[in-house]
């Protein structure tokens, strides 16, 4: 399994389009056979801070992930409503 994780900072007056493209490509998502999960989540403390927390079967559907087109629409969609850059780490499981 391969765990990714983005934390992302989005404009205060942006929030609610980010959470409404972000949760249509969170549900296309979970419809692709290699997704293990894909969960979406505000910071309690900061509302224009969020967290995807995504778990794949390989790297090579990670890959896939990201050429899909609810990812494409997603990512160009939301892109303009980040007020700073993601921090992404990808987790692989250790033998």
């Amino acid at each position: 399994m391969i765990v990714k994780s983005v934390t992302i900072y989005v404009k205060q007056e942006h929030v609610d389009e980010f959470i409404k493209a972000t949760k249509e490509n969170q549900n296309n998502s979970l419809k692709e056979k290699g997704i293990i999960c894909f969960d979406f989540f505000q910071c309690k403390d900061d509302s224009t801070r969020f967290l995807l927390y995504e778990g794949y079967k390989s790297e090579d559907d990670v890959n896939k992930h990201m050429e899909t087109e609810h990812f494409k629409k997603w990512i160009n969609t939301v892109e303009p409503c980040f007020s700073a850059p993601r921090d992404k780490a990808t987790y692989i499981p250790i033998p």
